[in-house]
């Protein structure tokens, strides 16, 4: 063969039973038009190497196996736990049997990105909209604009050495001296990471009686997803095995340059909920609720979650020219695609997630009201990214990599060099926003909403500023 992909080895040590799942999702001879496959296709061909008298195969625990599954993962699960704006009016009514109308009940025109425990009344029907950008700049405290740093090591193999194993993980001293020493061989890669969400969302809500109303979310999202890569074979052989193809590069070729970027749109997951007031005093109120998400968005191209979740909350709030309120909330979820391995077609369950929003919305003229929220989430047991530190082997100190010996001065190993390396882990984490915003009510009905969440700490996949704004019109 010319061209040696390096993924090719990694598909080859899968089980007959995934192999057929795994061409499915991301098929190494075409290119997919799904996001899940951007990552280990741009990988795929941008390290692909040239012939040199062996088959070059690295992979096997690569960034592809240890870093794109969580990377992967991250980006489906935060996108859609990601809190909605809350799908409750900012006008809310109580039928007044005296007067034989029915009146505002709250001053306030409410929250943002949390919940209030009055329902929107008898009858009455909310419309609304809210748009959101996300930019997101980390990972679980790392920087994707820095470069995250992986290392690809080579796979065992006898292509060169018929019957003998040549493995960086020896059963014996053998097996990565003398004519198996190109296992020696290592490419490192520096990478940058482009990931944003544009995510549109309409809102409807209907009061079924005075203490209960139903609700739906329906969210289109544009995701786009970028990567750019800086490949660097270490030829710690010294047999110039391990090439890059040399048109846009020297003789010998040991370093290369690759990007690609994909975007999708459609229909994410719609989110349907059932809150009713469980109790209701003369200022306060408790409220009890059931969100369902369905499983409608593209798992594929990030647009939902491939698993229906449910989330059971509670709500309390008091009524008064600073109104407290507060939600707090447990999701369940099911197994996905998105959040095994994108690369066996293995699903595994979404984390589950504690979720939670408190604050206040402060009355301040009867057509303003600014509203203040923590908002966050508890993400039990996800895939995580870390960075580890990476041993290679020794270079050789000539070509043979012959073992070390006092009376030959050309035999022996250098030291080895330690290299950082992306690698998951498993773990929670917390992710806490600062939400700030207003209401406006311009007209009777009708309420515009501006709103800014502000990131507070680093767990999961972090946009630092996320702007909305929104109009809902109530009847």
């Amino acid at each position: 063969m010319l061209r040696h992909r390096l993924i090719v080895a990694l598909l080859c040590v899968l089980c007959s039973s995934t192999i057929g799942l795994a061409q499915g999702l991301c098929p190494t001879s075409t290119t997919s038009d799904k996001l899940i496959c951007l990552l280990p296709g741009t990988f795929d061909a941008g390290l692909t190497l040239q012939s040199n008298g062996h088959q070059g195969h690295f992979g096997a625990d690569s960034f592809l196996s240890n870093g794109l599954t969580p990377l992967n993962s991250a980006l489906a699960t935060q996108s859609v736990l990601l809190p909605l704006a809350s799908p409750s009016s900012g006008l809310t009514f109580a039928w007044d049997s005296a007067a034989k109308v029915f009146l505002p009940t709250t001053d306030s025109l409410g929250p943002v990105l949390a919940e209030r425990a009055e329902t929107i009344g008898k009858h009455r029907f909310f419309l609304g909209f809210s748009y959101r950008y996300f930019k997101f700049d980390s990972i679980d405290g790392l920087s994707l604009k820095n470069d995250m740093p992986s290392v690809f090591t080579h796979i065992d193999d006898s292509i060169d050495v018929p019957g003998r194993t040549c493995s960086i993980n020896p059963p014996d001293t053998t097996s990565n001296e003398g004519p198996c020493g190109f296992v020696r061989d290592v490419i490192k890669t520096n990478s940058r990471f482009d990931l944003k969400i544009h995510e549109f969302t309409t809102f409807a809500a209907y009061g079924i009686t005075d203490r209960i109303d139903v609700s739906v979310a329906i969210p289109i999202k544009e995701v786009r997803m970028g990567v750019s890569s800086n490949a660097t074979i270490v030829n710690n052989s010294l047999s110039f095995d391990h090439l890059f193809p040399t048109p846009n590069c020297a003789s010998p070729c040991l370093t290369s340059s690759f990007a690609a970027a994909q975007t999708a749109s459609g229909i994410g997951d719609i989110t349907l909920r059932a809150k009713g007031t469980a109790w209701k005093g003369e200022k306060s109120a408790v409220a009890l609720g059931v969100d369902v998400r369905v499983p409608t968005g593209d798992q594929l191209n990030f647009l939902g979650a491939g698993a229906a979740g449910v989330r059971p909350f509670f709500v309390f709030s008091h009524r008064s020219r600073v109104s407290p309120h507060l939600l707090v909330g447990y999701e369940v979820n099911g197994s996905s695609v998105v959040a095994g391995n994108v690369l066996t077609g293995d699903k595994q369950r979404l984390p589950s997630a504690l979720t939670y929003a408190g604050g206040a919305d402060i009355w301040l003229t009867k057509w303003l009201t600014a509203a203040f929220d923590l908002t966050g989430q508890e993400v039990f047991q996800a895939q995580r990214l870390t960075i580890a530190t990476f041993h290679e082997l020794g270079a050789c100190n000539s070509p043979e990599c012959l073992p070390a010996d006092p009376n030959d001065p050309n035999s022996g190993f250098k030291t080895p060099n330690q290299d950082p390396n992306l690698t998951k882990m498993t773990g929670s984490y917390n992710l806490t926003n600062a939400s700030v915003g207003a209401k406006i009510r311009p007209v009777a009905g009708l309420v515009i909403t501006i709103n800014a969440e502000i990131k507070i700490n680093d767990g999961g996949l972090r946009s630092r500023f996320t702007p909305l704004i929104g109009a809902a019109y109530t009847f």
